[in-house]
């Protein structure tokens, strides 16, 4: 990572309040938020301070972290659209056909789960 970015500071923390103290921006990459496993990894007191919060969870689409990240003023990311584009990238890879992007989100955002 150094190469890319060698003016990068990468620290490892035990405590998540205490890593996110200062920082600009958030990141949850655990399972924590997802469906199952409900809950926010870090606390809301922490995002005080940062600027935007990004959560990998795909669903919910709002998890606790967002909604906590939201209320504290800071932009909000969902995993729901890394979810997305994953597809719509890979679908443009794999199948090489056009996609109607707004079509599909709608579709996938108005489904109903039926397991």
């Amino acid at each position: 990572m150094q190469a890319v970015a060698p003016e990068m500071k990468i620290s490892i923390w035990i405590d998540p309040a205490k890593a996110a103290k200062g920082a600009t921006g958030v990141i949850n990459c655990t399972p924590v938020g997802m469906v199952g496993y409900e809950g926010t990894p870090l606390p809301r007191a922490a995002m005080v301070g940062a600027e935007w919060a990004f959560d990998a969870v795909y669903t919910p689409v709002e998890t606790e972290f967002l909604q906590d990240a939201a209320a504290e003023g800071l932009a909000v990311l969902s995993g729901w659209e890394l979810f997305f584009y994953q597809g719509v990238h890979a679908w443009a890879h794999f199948a090489g056909k056009p996609l109607d992007e707004a079509a599909l989100r709608d579709a996938l955002l108005n489904t109903k789960e039926t397991v």
